[in-house]
């Protein structure tokens, strides 16, 4: 057990960590999911994003997405900060 931490756990820190990240990233943008979590009294953002471009609202569409590829940026730079900028390899 020692040794599965010392050794084996570190190793696998960097895909662990990536694989939150990726998933933390289709979760913030993947409707089908959205539209499964959307209630009366909650709006997910992709459900908010796809009812302003039904409606034709197409600027309150757009700020919503820049909001939603903000949050997606900002999710992938601090993985980025956490990996120390390393590449990762698969």
């Amino acid at each position: 057990m020692k040794a599965f931490f010392r050794i084996t756990v570190p190793m696998m820190q960097a895909g662990i960590v990536s694989g939150a990240i990726l998933s933390w990233v289709t979760m913030i943008s993947e409707l089908s999911t959205a539209i499964i979590l959307y209630t009366g009294r909650t709006k997910t953002l992709t459900v908010a994003i796809y009812t302003e471009v039904i409606r034709g609202n197409y600027g309150t569409a757009a700020a919503l997405s820049t909001i939603l590829t903000l949050l997606t940026v900002a999710s992938l730079l601090l993985f980025n900060k956490m990996n120390g900028g390393k590449e990762l390899s698969l």
